[in-house]
């Protein structure tokens, strides 16, 4: 396993101006072809997004960079000079990770650990960091399915179909799934929320 966050022994800078206006179903079939410079932007697309979501669903950096690391390591090994043929790339790197993401939960030891996940989404300031690691919090307390299904809708911004064929749920039971992990994150969340929102009112008089 590679180390270091967010390494790969893939020299982007070698990225090809011609391969940006591929779609990502086009730069998978080129890939499955041979043409292996393909593989950087599609990589270039994907890695953020793909980091983020293991952090989200492992709550731990370390771990999550090997996720991530091994997901682009498995999608490379098994496109490359294949005869593969991939309808919706995007909900087929996502499964990859996923699938990474699940067997290590089934394998993590239970753990109290606090990481700033946000920081892959901002740079938090003194006075969102509470909040911040509240919800990182908050998340951990999610049953699995409902915590990658609201991962995958909220922050990575998938469809709900595409949820669908990422986990390989119904529709219905999607829904369901970010229906509870908001309640249940509301009820979670609310005596913070209140609290700050009382301080405010204070703060304004």
């Amino acid at each position: 396993m590679l180390h270091g966050q967010h390494q790969w022994p893939y020299d982007c800078s070698t990225l090809l101006k011609a391969y940006t206006n591929h779609t990502d179903e086009e730069l998978f079939a080129l890939l499955c072809r041979g043409e292996k410079d393909a593989f950087a932007e599609l990589y270039s697309r994907y890695r953020g997004r793909i980091y983020a979501y293991a952090l989200r669903m492992l709550g731990d950096r370390e771990r999550a960079n090997d996720i991530f690391q091994e997901t682009f390591l498995r999608i490379y090994q098994q496109c490359t000079n294949s005869q593969r043929t991939v309808a919706n790339v995007s909900a087929y790197i996502f499964t990859t990770a996923r699938n990474l993401c699940l067997n290590a939960i089934r394998d993590q030891k239970p753990t109290t650990a606090v990481e700033d996940y946000h920081q892959v989404v901002y740079q938090p300031n003194h006075e969102n960091i509470e909040l911040a690691e509240l919800v990182k919090t908050a998340l951990e307390l999610l049953p699995t399915s409902h915590r990658e299904a609201f991962v995958l809708r909220e922050y990575d911004g998938l469809s709900y179909q595409e949820i669908s064929e990422v986990t390989g749920q119904s529709l219905a039971s999607v829904k369901i799934h970010i229906f509870r992990a908001k309640e249940k994150l509301r009820k979670i969340l609310a005596p913070y929320l209140e609290e700050n929102t009382e301080e405010s009112r204070r703060k304004a008089k």
